[in-house]
């Protein structure tokens, strides 16, 4: 696993590597992480990231610990409406690279983000009402 994070680095920060090998990347570290024990997962996380892969994602990670936590998965740009329509029961909480640092954030649902997301947001959140 620390191999892994030696590669991540690399892909991160080689200018000409694709963010999918990240999300590639995330994907072989989740089937190490569920190797080692059982209690890594439940049938809740392994149902929400199978929806996520079968919806596009590439990879994810479980972040948090004790019962609560987010699910975090790398989608391509062109597939992030069919994951959110597919995992539209759940939060979702946009993000973005920053090259500044540690920051305190808060999550505001309603704050201005990349538009496209704010976008598409609107229309699953639209669709879920009328299902």
């Amino acid at each position: 696993m620390f191999q892994m994070v030696d590669e991540a680095e690399n892909i991160l920060t080689t200018p000409h590597r694709s963010l999918d090998e990240f999300g590639r990347l995330l994907h072989e570290g989740w089937k190490v992480k569920r190797s080692l024990t059982q209690k890594i997962t439940n049938s809740n996380i392994n149902e929400i990231y199978e929806a996520g892969l079968e919806a596009g994602a590439l990879g994810g990670k479980l972040l948090g610990a004790g019962g609560g936590g987010f699910m975090l998965l790398y989608v391509p740009p062109e597939r992030r409406e069919a994951l959110r329509l597919r995992l539209k029961k759940l939060l979702c909480v946009p993000f973005a690279f920053s090259n500044r640092g540690s920051q305190v954030s808060v999550y505001e649902p309603e704050g201005e983000y990349d538009e496209g997301l704010m976008r598409e947001r609107r229309e699953v959140y639209a669709q879920s009402e009328h299902s």
